[in-house]
This record gives C-alpha cells, structure tokens and sequence, in this order.
C-alpha cells in the first residue's frame, strides 16, 4: 500500500517537472558564451584581488 502510493507520487512528481520544464525559455548559445566570459573573467579578477591583498598582508605580519 505504501510502496504503491510512493511510485504514484513520484509518477505524478515526474509528470509535473516534465509539464513544467516545457514552460522553461532556454536562453541562446550566444548569451550563454558572453555570460561565461563575463563570468570567468570576474572570477579571474577576483582571484588575483584576494592574492594581492593576501600578498600585501602576508608582507606586512613578516614585519612584525
């Protein structure tokens, strides 16, 4: 009784993630491409932000 009602809902779980990724508007290669440059390129500039910062305090407790 409880494995049927459990395969029932998840049928019913799988129909409706089905029914809703068909409503979904996928964005276009093009602006998935800019977005990753964009993206790796922040994080490229952050990155080498907290090295700086972790350079110049490292540098700074040597003194100490």
């Amino acid at each position: 009784m409880v494995v049927k009602r459990t395969f029932e809902n998840l049928i019913t779980f799988l129909k409706e993630t089905r029914a809703e990724l068909k409503k979904v508007v996928w964005p276009d290669k093009r602006y998935v491409a800019v977005a990753t440059v964009i993206i790796l390129f922040l994080v490229t500039l952050t990155g080498l932000y907290v090295m700086g910062i972790d350079f110049v305090f490292g540098k700074m407790f040597k003194l100490f």
